[in-house]
């Protein structure tokens, strides 16, 4: 009986130990406010309920297990959530996020879905944190951030986000450069080109000067099997003064038929104290595409301004206003062609 008594203490001490090694985390975002929009609509402004204007609500699991000798494996698994209804995002039980990996001295390798090299390019360098206007999207929504392949099931509808990819990223250590690379397998029997898609940054940082590369492509594949890839190459620059962090953002966009498309940014952050600080930018997207004999789709050019204050350090509140005009020809964001849109937000997000 005694032995009896010692061996299951010994079983439940080990047992102790193994599971120490590993974690599991549960966190989320929960964020909401109220939305006032007006892209041209025939029928008028919409005034709603918005989720997610700040930052996607979701709920996530994540998990880290000690492997030994500096060798960790990983998962997370994301799904969205919309707070003003209740309901799943993106039609996918975990379409934000879902990953399976290992890291270690040679950086980390994830297999799964989850954000483009791009989307998380733009995420680091767009002041507005890839969200506040735009319909919660921030700058990065008049650029091109992969998620655009149309094999179906693979990453159709879903722009910013890519599907069966295998994802690398770089260790820390590297004195100031960093990396991060994305091949996404389209699927596709017979054509390994159709569905494809590819990303790749380079970033260095040092002190306060941040600068970045990115190279992306997205291949689709139509109903006559022709493959037609959509190219987006992107530089970035910010640097922190303090009182201000000024930043520049370039991409020009092409694919293999007539698409030619630029568009650059200035924007800044300024802190107003330790708990609040602005956001302001100016962004221009110029549209070269042919559209009829002798003329492109044209420009279009857009103000943003927003304000943030930290009620604490999980619960902030926000506000945002971004007006956008364009020329006859374009459709940037809009319901129809040459349209203004003008956009106001406000809401509370609150993290855990």
């Amino acid at each position: 009986m005694k032995k009896s008594i010692f061996a299951l203490a010994l079983l439940g001490a080990f047992s102790g130990a193994a599971f120490a090694q590993s974690t599991v985390t549960i966190y989320g975002v929960v964020d909401v406010g109220f939305q006032s929009l007006d892209n041209g609509t025939p029928a008028g402004r919409f005034n709603k309920i918005q989720s997610g204007q700040e930052a996607g609500s979701r709920i996530g699991f994540k998990g880290v297990e000690d492997l030994g000798g500096g060798l960790k494996a990983n998962f997370v698994l994301e799904q969205g959530v919309q707070v003003d209804t209740g309901e799943s995002d993106q039609g996918r039980t975990f379409g934000r996020r879902s990953t399976v990996g290992l890291s270690g001295d040679f950086g980390a390798v994830d297999f799964g879905r989850d954000k483009s090299p791009t989307l998380k390019y733009f995420d680091n360098f767009d002041p507005f944190g890839s969200a506040l206007v735009n319909n919660g999207n921030g700058v990065r929504a008049l650029y091109f951030v992969g998620g655009s392949a149309t094999v179906a099931g693979v990453n159709a509808n879903s722009t910013g986000r890519v599907s069966n990819s295998v994802f690398y990223y770089t260790p820390g250590n590297l004195s100031g450069f960093s990396a991060a690379g994305q091949y996404g397998f389209g699927e596709a029997a017979g054509n390994n080109s159709a569905g494809r898609s590819l990303g790749l940054t380079l970033g260095y940082k040092v002190d306060a000067l941040e600068v970045g590369f990115n190279y992306l492509k997205d291949s689709a594949q139509d109903a006559k099997l022709f493959t037609n890839a959509k190219k987006g190459v992107s530089v970035a620059a910010s640097y922190n003064f303090g009182v201000a962090k000024p930043v520049f953002i370039y991409q020009k966009t092409t694919d293999d038929l007539t698409l030619e498309k630029k568009a650059y940014t200035l924007a800044v952050t300024v802190p107003v104290d330790a708990n609040s600080k602005v956001f302001a930018g100016f962004t221009q997207v110029k549209n070269d595409t042919p559209v009829a004999a002798g003329k492109v789709v044209g420009d279009a050019k857009q103000f943003a301004i927003a304000y943030n204050y930290n009620l604490s350090k999980r619960t902030d509140l926000y506000a945002a206003f971004a007006r956008l005009t364009q020329d006859s020809t374009s459709r940037e964001l809009a319901a129809v062609n040459g349209a203004s849109v003008k956009e106001l937000t406000a809401g509370v997000r609150h993290q855990f």
